[in-house]
């Protein structure tokens, strides 16, 4: 981001950090070197007029120095919810839990203080979204509240996006069925893609595919499978194996009529295709019927004869 160099003015007195975790420093300015992207500034150190001036880029020129102690404030929130690391594999499946189930405008993941910490936006929209009460949502990890929304550490981001899984498992589980239909074709017969380094296109080879799998592709599409829990899993896997096999038996008994065709019993094929058809099992025909209970009048009348006992 380019520095509007016309707001550093010499002799102000501004706030200046060597890091982003380092004390604010009360500095004087100088002069100043303006750049075509950035701004070069001189600084002496107010508080130690022993120390020797330094020029720094003007982005460590954090806020004027009658701000510093909210600057300060601020910046200790942020510290406080830098709680942990996510890893590469987390850091992946957490962007995608928040792209498919959590709308932006109640949360997202933020990007530039603290990355992958959590901005809600409407805490009630999300407690209702993944299953939990907003006192959970908060006893997750630390959080403070920053331009109208709530930052939630990145521990905070992780029960999140876990809890929104284990609340909405199906969109996950299904994306990662595509992505692995999608990788499994690749593995068997390659795949092009564009060389990062020259542009060009490239053809990769099967074992290449497969090895960039194992280390990046599955240990995502696992964790995410931990998430959603065992019980969405296996009703995912029970049901695309029903599919599976109610293809295979179709196609095995389309194979069997045609077979009674060219054998000449045309008779018994129609029979047994008209069946097929009429009495195919779907979603709509596979709920039970209540139907109200008949009227007497209605109740059909059955004669049933009875032997006559001798002496009746």
């Amino acid at each position: 981001m380019r520095v509007d160099p016309s707001q550093y003015v010499v002799g102000d007195e501004w706030a200046y950090r060597a890091r982003d975790n380092a004390p604010s420093e009360r500095v004087r300015i100088v002069s100043v070197t303006p750049g075509k992207q950035s701004v070069r500034v001189e600084v002496a150190f107010s508080d130690d007029p022993q120390r020797k001036s330094e020029t720094v880029p003007g982005s460590r020129l954090r806020v004027r120095w009658e701000g510093v102690e909210a600057y300060d404030a601020l910046m200790a929130n942020w510290q406080r919810i830098d709680d942990c690391v996510l890893d590469e594999v987390e850091q992946s499946c957490v962007g995608m839990v928040f792209e498919l189930l959590v709308p932006a405008d109640i949360a997202e993941l933020e990007w530039s203080s603290v990355r992958d910490a959590t901005g809600i936006r409407d805490l009630e929209g999300l407690a209702s979204l993944i299953g939990l009460k907003t006192k959970e949502i908060l006893a997750a990890g630390p959080w403070f509240e920053h331009d109208g929304a709530i930052m939630l550490s990145r521990t905070g981001t992780l029960a999140i996006a876990e809890a929104a899984c284990r609340h909405t498992p199906m969109p996950v589980l299904n994306w990662v069925v595509e992505q692995e239909t999608e990788l499994r074709h690749k593995c068997k017969h390659g795949s092009e893609r564009r060389n990062y380094l020259t542009g060009e296109p490239e053809t990769t080879s099967p074992q290449w595919e497969y090895h960039w799998y194992l280390s990046h592709h599955r240990p995502r599409h696992e964790l995410l499978r931990q998430w959603c829990g065992h019980r969405a899993v296996t009703f995912q896997e029970r049901l695309i194996a029903a599919e599976a096999e109610a293809r295979r038996l179709d196609l095995l008994v389309t194979e069997l009529i045609a077979a009674l065709e060219r054998a000449g019993d045309k008779t018994r094929a129609i029979h047994f295709s008209d069946e097929h058809e009429q009495d195919r099992i779907t979603p709509e025909k596979s709920r039970p019927v209540v139907d109200r209970p008949l009227d007497l009048s209605e109740i059909p009348v059955r004669e049933v004869p009875r032997r006559r006992r001798w002496g009746g």
